[in-house]
Parts: structure tokens; C-alpha cells; sequence
């Protein structure tokens, strides 16, 4: 649990004596100065300050001095009022069985442990460990609005605690965003980058997320149970619990409400339309979210519990599967200028990281027969014609195709003859789409997790795909058969690149490793050394068979991959290099990061690679996600978290900005034409034609 307090009021001994009429005493104090209390409870815990305080409970921060590093710990007190006869041996009673159960849900890493219950002059104490870190309330009153990248990161690490939570039969009931703390770590993930300070811990086996304050839990082992006082919030509590008939659902309404507080900013009193007996916060959004996460949202409030979610496993099956149409849009860009000096404005989170549980079943799996793709046979046509089926030529045309499922998209690649874009989803499948019409031509399924980077080999006749689950996957892309799988890396994978002559694969992992593998039988050819820190992305450059890693500490680190030598180590970006990319040439570096800058390195000069003419491109607001070369390496195509894609002139002329998607963004150059196709987390993928 964060500690809210200053230094001055963690300097002062606090009298936990609730009848106390001035509980503040000076640090050493045994003795509270105004009730004559022991001020050590235990003889050994001496508590600073409160952290909340409800009917039923009041929690502090403390530290025990019997431990010779005096850890600070959170303790939680329930003061009961009087009870005759059997009453205060059922709520004794009661208040052992729950400290059991907390007991063991503090095994999980993601509920703080339980290390102490006892009771004291009437009173009850629960000693829990104490989470370092911030709490989302205090995060949003800090930073403004999250972003949906981040509600879908907070869902899938919330959701499995509370199914752990529930299985224990006890249901939470004050799940909000003061009780939702971001564990303090030493160094954030690059890979997650646009959940800020939502993003999960690489370093450590316990989460980023921890649910902290169950002082309301309820026992939920004989369905809905009448309780005598209301517990939670209102704010964020269901309407069966204001009634004190508090259900498991309860729980998942509270922490629907929680994550469109975050979208938007505002109280929940204020998103609940009461004449319309509806939500209306959509209308608070600043920016949309995608049709999938608003339909598990409004699921997850429904104020009715028979219409609500009754399970989070429902809810984390829907993230995975939930059937919606999904849209290809083909699109001439919104252009609007910037200039080159244009200021940069200081997530993953993200990616979303979002780990979600093994996948059920699916319809074609790597070890089922699968049709070929159909040969494919036609130019690359003109723009003119994606907008023969909607609007006039001076706006973007746009053609939605019905029969695909949304799927927020982490990847994407085009085939070197252009006709075919491939995706990296959100559910762990791969989709090779026709680049002209949009229509899906296969579905590769076998992944565990999220697909979180897609290559194509140069001859065009191999996909390499890196998955959250940890594996890398190389598929036949004629068959759409899995021809093997690559399980060298200890967690999930970044991103996956083809060396330029499509002999080797690089792979960069959340295990902090760089990795070296032979397409031809898949055999782990090297780890190269001199990787201290996360590395997020890898480039290949024909030149002297460099290999590039953008790093979480912001360097960019060289090797030569034929023979595995480290050559160097670039400096220049503020923080972590998110996206790297090469131009055809083979000669131009372009590093992106999350100091929201591009730069441009020449790889050629005498001593090594230095910044090209010492050019940074600024104008971004938010984190870079993606880079990627146009074909004739004249543009330079950035994309950031935010969904803001910018083209950046090599010859130094106006930039401009493409304005289309609501979140992050993946760019892949088609290397046919001058089209440039953007995938993103808002469920699309859309086509831009850069040149008349």
C-alpha cells in the first residue's frame, strides 16, 4: 500500500486508541501523551499515520521495530461495536476465519502477504506488507487519463487476482483506484512502453498491479449474502452491494466503474446518466476507444447483475475472442504541417504486456490442414480506386469488411511482392489479409499469447512471428503450416527481424536477451553478449553485417552478427530506443524512442556510425512505437503511442502528420509502391497512399 504521508508526519508516533482525542505524539513516544495508550501495538509495531479509514476499519502505515531493518508494513484495524452475549464470539469467529482466508491469498504476488492478526483491547489487527509504490487515483490526479492500451493491460492483470480472490470465496467489495498501487521498480519495461506506470515488472516474479485494502471483504461461500452494513464505496460500488447483498459480480462491477474513471477522469456520479438509467461516459472519452473494449466495459456495469459478467474468466475470454466485425481501411492521409523545430511533449504500457491465460481451441490450430493461399494475380492499383465504393477524392476512402473479428493489432508486415499484409493480433493469431481488398486470406493460430512482432523472410516464403508466450514460430507462408518453433527465450519476445539475405533471425526478448538463429533447421546460432539492459528493438543493415539493439537505457548497441562481436555503443536518445529501422540502402539507421524523438544515424563515416548531420526530429507528443523506411528511403515514417503517425522528408522538407488511429500504432512500408500500412491496437489496419 502507497504511503500518502510527508516526511514530517512519517517523523510522528500515531495513537491507534480510537477513542483517542489527539493521537499525534513525538517519534520515540511509548506512551500516547493524551490517553496514556501503549503506542507500540504488539510491543513492537509503531504506526506513523492513517492511510484510509471506513465504518469498519481504520489502516496505517507503521513499522516493526522488532525486525532489525524495521520494514514498514500496513496494518489494519476493525474496532467492533459492543456486542452482547454470543455476538462478539461469532465476530471473533468471523474475524479468524478471515484472517485465514487473507492468509492465503496473500501468497499471491499480486495481494499483499499477510504477516500478523491478533486483537487488543477489544480490537482486531490484520499487519500486511507494505506495497511501495503509487496508487492509480494518485497516478490519474498526476497525469490526467490513461489511455486504452492501459485499461487493457489493468484488465488482464487484475482479472486473474480476482478470480484467485473469488475461488477463496471472498469477494473483495472496494476495488477502486486507491486501491489498485503500481509496485515501484528500478527499471521500467521498453516493450510496455505506453502503459507509463502501468506496466508489468520484468525483473521481478511479482506483477506491476497489486490489489491492496480487502478491510471490506465479504465471504462469498453461500451466494449472495445479506450483509448487516454496507461496505465499499459508493462511488464505485454495485447496486445489490449499496443494498448489502454484495455478489462476486460485485466485484466486477466495481472494477468496470474503476477503468472508465480512468478514461475519463471523472466520477462515477457524474458518467451515470440517471434520467436515461444509463452510463453516458463515452461522451467523457477524449479520445474513442475501440468497439471491443466499450462492449466489455458496458458489460462489466451493467447495473442489472443478470446482464452483468458473472465470472472474470467471461470477461478475459471476450478480450481474447469477443466476435465483432473488424475494419481494413484504405486510406489517402489527412495531411497537416509541422515544423522541423516543433517541440516534443514528454505507456507500456505497452505493451500490454496484456498476458492472458492459454487460449481455448481454436478452429485451425498448426497441427490441423490448412488450404493454401490462393495465387494472387493483379498491379498494384492506383489510389482512385480504394475509394470507389464511398467518398469523393478530396477525403479518405474508406471500406469496411464485415465477416473478421476486432482484434487489436501489435504487428505488421507487408510480402516483398506487396500483395499480401500480414498481422500480429492481440488473440495470438497471425492474419495474411489481400492488400487491395482486404479480404482474409488465412488464419495462422498456435501462439499462447499475444503476437507481438511479424517479419517475412526476403524470398517471401517464411513468416517469423514472436509471441508474448515466449516462443518464436516460423510458418510456411504458401501452406500457412508451422514448419517450427523456436523456444530459446525465458519470457516473451519483442520483436523478430530476417538478416538481409534471410539466412539468420534475430530476436529480442523481455529476458534481456538478443538472440541469433538459423532459418534453414532453427538452431539457436548465438546470445551476444554485452546486453545489460532490456532491449526492445533489432535492425540488420547489409553494411559490414551490423546488427542493432535499441536498449531501456537509451544506447543503441552494434554488432557484427556474423561473427558475433560487439563493435559499439551509440548515445543520443534521453530514454529507452523503442523502434529501429534501416533504409534500403543499408547505410541510414533510424532510431525512435521514448524521449518522443527520431533520429537519423549515418552507418558509413570512418569511425563508426554517428548522428547524420546531428538531425532529431521532433513533433511527437507521446512515445515512439514504430519506425519504417519507404522504399526509395526519401521518407521516414514514425508512429507513437497515441496513434499520431508522422512523415519525416530525407532531403529536408515538410514533414507532415497522418491523423487516423485512437492508440498505438505499427508501420510497415508495402515494397511495391509508395503505400504505407499502419496497424493498431484500435482494432485497424489501414492503407495510405503517400504520393499522387
Amino acid at each position: 500500500m502507497s504511503d500518502g504521508g510527508s516526511p514530517a508526519e512519517r517523523q510522528m508516533s500515531y495513537c491507534t486508541n480510537p477513542h483517542c482525542q489527539n493521537p499525534q505524539n513525538l517519534d520515540r513516544a511509548t506512551v500516547c501523551k493524551s490517553c496514556e495508550s501503549n503506542l507500540l501495538l504488539k510491543g513492537r509495531y509503531r504506526v506513523f499515520h492513517t492511510l484510509g479509514q471506513s465504518l469498519a476499519c481504520r489502516t496505517f502505515l507503521a513499522v516493526d521495530e522488532d525486525q532489525p531493518s524495521q520494514p514498514r508494513c500496513v496494518i489494519q484495524q476493525f474496532c467492533a461495536p459492543a456486542a452482547v452475549a454470543d455476538g462478539g464470539t461469532q465476530h471473533n469467529r468471523t474475524f479468524r476465519g478471515s484472517a485465514s482466508v487473507l492468509g492465503e491469498l496473500g501468497k499471491h504476488p499480486q495481494i499483499p502477504k499477510l504477516l500478523a492478526s491478533f486483537e487488543v483491547e477489544g480490537c482486531q489487527y490484520l499487519v500486511q506488507e507494505y506495497i511501495e509504490g503509487r496508487n492509480l487515483a494518485d497516478r490519474l490526479s498526476e497525469k490526467g487519463v490513461v489511455k486504452e492500451i492501459q485499461i487493457w493491460y489493468l484488465l488482464s492483470e487484475l482479472l486473474p487476482v480476482l478470480q484467485f480472490v473469488h475461488e477463496h470465496q471472498l469477494i473483495h467489495g472496494d476495488i477502486k483506484p486507491s486501491n489498485i498501487i503500481h509496485r515501484k521498480t528500478p527499471q521500467a519495461s521498453p516493450a510496455l512502453a505506453g502503459k507509463e506506470d502501468l506496466n508489468p515488472l520484468p525483473q521481478e516474479s511479482a506483477s506491476g498491479l497489486v490489489l491492496v485494502d480487502f478491510g471490506s471483504a465479504i465471504p462469498a461461500n453461500s451466494g449472495p449474502l445479506k450483509t448487516e452494513t454496507v461496505t465499499g464505496s459508493a462511488e464505485y460500488a454495485a447496486p445489490e452491494q449499496i443494498k448489502g447483498q454484495a455478489i462476486p459480480s460485485s466485484d466486477i462491477y466495481s472494477l468496470g466503474v474503476t477503468c472508465i474513471h480512468l478514461l475519463t477522469g471523472m466520477s462515477p456520479f457524474d458518467l451515470f446518466d440517471i434520467k436515461a438509467d444509463s452510463w453516458a461516459w463515452r461522451h467523457y472519452l477524449k479520445v474513442p476507444v475501440s468497439a471491443r473494449l466499450g462492449r466489455i466495459l458496458d458489460k462489466m456495469v451493467q447495473r442489472e447483475p443478470s446482464k452483468r459478467y458473472r465470472s472474470t474468466e467471461a470477461i478475459l475470454t471476450d478480450m481474447k475472442y469477443g466476435p465483432a466485425p473488424v475494419e481494413v481501411i484504405l486510406s489517402k492521409p489527412k495531411w497537416t504541417l509541422a515544423m522541423w523545430g516543433a517541440s516534443a511533449v514528454a505507456l507500456l504500457s505497452v505493451l500490454l504486456g496484456v498476458r492472458l491465460p492459454s487460449p481455448a481451441p481454436q478452429a485451425f490450430t498448426s497441427g490441423e490442414p490448412v488450404s493454401s493461399i490462393p495465387e494472387i494475380r493483379f498491379n498494384p492499383p492506383p489510389m482512385q480506386d480504394f475509394s470507389s465504393g464511398g467518398e469523393s477524392q478530396s477525403g479518405p476512402a474508406v471500406r469496411t469488411l464485415a465477416d473478421r473479428d476486432k482484434n487489436p493489432v501489435w504487428a505488421v508486415a507487408v510480402t516483398p511482392n506487396g500483395r499480401v499484409i500480414v498481422s500480429g493480433n492481440n488473440d495470438g493469431t497471425i492474419h495474411l489479409l489481400h492488400k487491395r481488398r482486404g479480404k482474409l486470406l488465412k488464419v495462422l493460430a498456435g501462439h499462447l499469447g499475444p503476437v507481438w512482432s511479424v517479419a517475412v523472410s526476403p524470398d517471401g516464403r517464411t513468416i517469423a512471428s514472436g509471441s508474448a508466450d515466449g516462443t518464436i514460430k516460423l510458418w510456411n507462408f504458401y501452406s500457412g503450416k508451422l514448419i517450427r518453433t523456436l523456444d530459446g527465450h525465458q519470457d516473451g519476445v519483442f520483436s523478430v527481424v530476417f538478416s538481409p539475405e534471410g539466412q539468420a533471425l534475430a530476436s529480442v526478448g523481455k529476458d534481456k536477451t538478443l538472440k541469433l538463429w538459423q532459418v534453414d533447421d532453427g538452431a539457436e546460432l548465438e546470445t551476444l553478449k554485452g546486453v545489460f539492459d532490456e532491449v526492445h528493438s533489432v535492425a540488420f543493415s547489409s553494411y559490414k553485417d551490423t546488427l542493432f539493439s535499441g536498449n531501456g537505457d537509451g544506447t543503441i548497441k552494434l554488432w557484427n552478427w556474423k561473427t558475433g562481436e560487439f563493435q559499439a555503443t551509440l548515445t543520443g536518445h534521453a530514454d529507452a530506443v523503442s523502434a529501429l529501422t534501416v533504409n534500403p540502402d543499408g547505410n541510414i539507421l533510424g532510431s525512435g524512442g521514448w524521449d518522443n524523438t527520431v533520429r537519423i544515424w549515418d552507418i558509413t563515416t570512418e569511425h563508426g556510425p554517428q548522428p547524420s548531420g546531428e538531425v532529431t526530429f521532433t513533433g511527437h507528443a507521446d512515445r515512439i512505437q514504430s519506425l519504417a523506411f519507404s522504399p526509395d528511403g526519401q521518407t521516414l515514417a514514425s508512429a507513437d503511442l497515441s496513434g499520431t503517425i508522422k512523415l519525416w522528408a530525407m532531403d529536408g522538407g515538410e514533414p507532415g502528420t497522418l491523423k487516423g488511429h485512437s492508440t498505438w500504432v505499427e508501420l510497415a512500408f508495402n515494397p511495391q509502391d509508395k503505400t504505407l500500412i499502419s496497424g493498431s491496437f484500435d482494432d485497424t489496419i489501414k492503407v495510405w497512399r503517400l504520393s499522387p
